[in-house]
């Protein structure tokens, strides 16, 4: 079994990953650019809302949904000294690489840095009293990184004060006044849309648009190789196994109960460990949004409780809402949460690196469900309620 075991500091793993893939090989598929007459090497297989193709001179980079509900894709071409800009078609925005001076807008980016090895080039981060890496707190706090935001958001000023090339960021799409600004400031704005994908590899395999502009596309393409062979190996484990324990997840705000829909990048989880997503069957990839007594009536006798939002006991769950001593799970002591590496300043490495680690997630998840398929391992991003 290809079974990366998770240690306290898993940032050298990551070169054992990139190293371990030296003896794998990548079975890229082809796509033809619409843009090009000569086919380009696909270099996503994972990832729906990303396209990456190496052309004779350029790479192209297409996101093709920048945020829920946008129908036009963003193109970007990356180009370098020797590139041909006659053989770029209009419609791509062109972004000189390797860039050097960036900024960020999410942590869920910062574990592209550090596999990546371009810690250094970050320059600019909005929220880093979120930050779980000590990597990235160190540099923040040695003023290596500025500040470019807090709790409300980016700030405008600091920004433009900053004047990074690019910035890797993200939108919502309900509001661009900011990124317009931006953008005529100079600042190349590199729309990361990976919380669309409904899949855990897919959502992982965002490292390779990061690498891209960083020319680093070959080490991102080995680092995710092997995260993706051993995501795939753990789940054929799990696969193999003759039980489907149940799964619930979530908790109620107010009078509503938020849980992922069957198609959902969360419940992909569940079933790749080996157990039973309760709403496996519902075809929505959001979130569902039902009334206590139905998830009650449906889950009632769940054999695990897995994602309870920020509780840290089972009694501080039945303070918040009493009922959920009714269910199965919290009376057998089988809830879990995922706040087992979280920060003093409150940042929550699942949060983090956990979108970039989906095989160590799915480790944690088939040590709770089948614990007889890894008896050996100690969970890294989830902890049992006490």
């Amino acid at each position: 079994m290809f079974y990366f075991c998770p240690m306290k500091n898993p940032r050298p793993l990551l070169i054992l990953l990139l190293c371990s893939q030296l003896l794998l090989s990548c079975d890229n598929g082809q796509i033809n650019s619409q843009n090009d007459n000569e086919p380009g090497e696909s270099l996503i297989k994972h990832a729906s809302g990303l396209a990456i193709v190496r052309h004779s001179s350029w790479t192209e980079v297409v996101v093709k949904q920048p945020w829920k509900g946008a129908t036009v894709p963003i193109k970007y071409a990356l180009t370098t000294a020797e590139s041909s800009l006659g053989d770029i078609p209009e419609g791509y925005q062109i972004i000189d690489i390797p860039v050097t001076k960036v900024a960020s807008t999410s942590t869920t980016h910062l574990p592209h840095f550090e596999a990546i090895g371009e810690v250094r080039s970050l320059k600019g981060f909005a929220n880093g009293g979120y930050v779980y890496s000590q990597v990235i707190k160190e540099r923040l706090d040695a003023g290596d990184i500025v500040e470019i935001g807090n709790g409300n958001g980016m700030n405008l000023e600091s920004c433009l004060s900053l004047k990074p090339q690019a910035m890797f960021t993200f939108s919502m799409g309900n509001d661009l006044s900011n990124d317009q600004r931006l953008t005529q400031a100079g600042i190349d704005l590199l729309y990361n849309a990976d919380y669309l994908e409904t899949t855990p590899l897919g959502r992982a395999e965002w490292l390779k648009f990061t690498a891209a502009f960083f020319a680093k596309l070959d080490v991102a393409d080995s680092v995710f190789s092997a995260i993706e062979q051993n995501y795939l190996n753990l789940k054929a484990e799990a696969q193999a196994t003759q039980t489907r324990p149940t799964v619930l997840t979530g908790v109620v705000y107010g009078d509503t109960w938020f849980l992922p829909g069957g198609e959902n990048y969360g419940a992909a989880f569940f079933e790749d460990a080996g157990g039973r997503y309760l709403w496996s069957e519902n075809d929505q990839n959001g979130w569902l949004e039902l009334s206590f007594e139905s998830v009650y009536e449906k889950a009632s006798l769940a054999d695990f409780w897995i994602g309870v939002a920020s509780f840290a006991s089972l009694n501080e769950m039945t303070r918040q809402e009493s009922r959920y001593k009714l269910f199965s799970p919290w009376k057998s002591g089988e809830v879990y949460n995922y706040d087992n590496q979280v920060a003093e300043t409150g940042g929550n490495n699942y949060l983090e690196e956990g979108y970039s680690r989906p095989d160590l997630i799915l480790a944690d998840l088939i040590r709770i469900i089948h614990p007889e398929v890894l008896p050996d391992h100690s969970l890294y991003f989830y902890r049992k309620l006490p």
